[in-house]
């Protein structure tokens, strides 16, 4: 019996059925073919981790209620929200054995490209957000450091210099990581399901 049949017999049988079809060995089977549980435990760990990030901003804006700070870091803070929420929604919808209507191909495919567009979606946004996240860091270590108010610590034109050599430097670096963490967490996973989609359609 291939594995396209097996999905089937799971979503259209019986519950006598789908008791002697949830057997060490045809989970085994199946979830070997299925690296989706692994894609939604590193989902859970990147929630968690985003969380705790967000818990972080809500300190900072605490210690530093200055209207830049709260601005910069506050948009940072928006984007992890939105981060989470996005990742939640991922995490939820995989559901390898919930898909009724669609055969074990369709339901790969689905979280397949849905995972890959979720990651192009969370790269690109935090382009935009790296620069203003990093002025918020720079504007909070220079009143730290120099124990001047804001407008004091920008008074100088160097430290605007520093300012922009700072983005120049430090954006490019964090889009390296995010795509070298994005990979590191989902891309072994991601291959081994296009893999296993290929091979189902070599089935057919």
């Amino acid at each position: 019996m291939s594995l396209e049949q097996d999905w089937k017999q799971i979503n259209e049988g019986s519950d006598d059925d789908l008791s002697s079809l949830l057997r060490p060995g045809q989970l085994n089977k199946l979830h070997s073919l299925s690296p989706l549980q692994k894609i939604k435990r590193h989902l859970f760990i990147n929630m968690c981790w985003s969380i705790a990030v967000a818990l972080l901003y809500i300190v900072i804006m605490v210690e530093f209620p200055l209207w830049p700070v709260l601005l910069t870091i506050g948009i940072t803070q928006a984007f992890t929200i939105w981060a989470i929420y996005t990742a939640w929604h991922q995490y939820k919808n995989i559901a390898p054995f919930a898909g009724n209507s669609l055969s074990l191909l369709a339901e790969m495919e689905r979280h397949y490209y849905g995972m890959n567009k979720w990651i192009k979606l969370q790269k690109k946004v935090a382009i935009i957000i790296y620069p203003i996240s990093a002025t918020g860091g720079y504007m909070i270590g220079g009143i730290v450091g120099s124990g001047k108010t804001i407008e004091q610590f920008f008074s100088k034109p160097i430290v605007i210099i520093a300012l922009a050599l700072v983005i120049l430097i430090l954006v490019p670096c964090c889009v390296y990581l995010t795509k070298w963490m994005f990979n590191k967490s989902f891309g072994k996973h991601l291959a081994a399901l296009k893999k296993n989609i290929e091979e189902l359609k070599a089935e057919k």
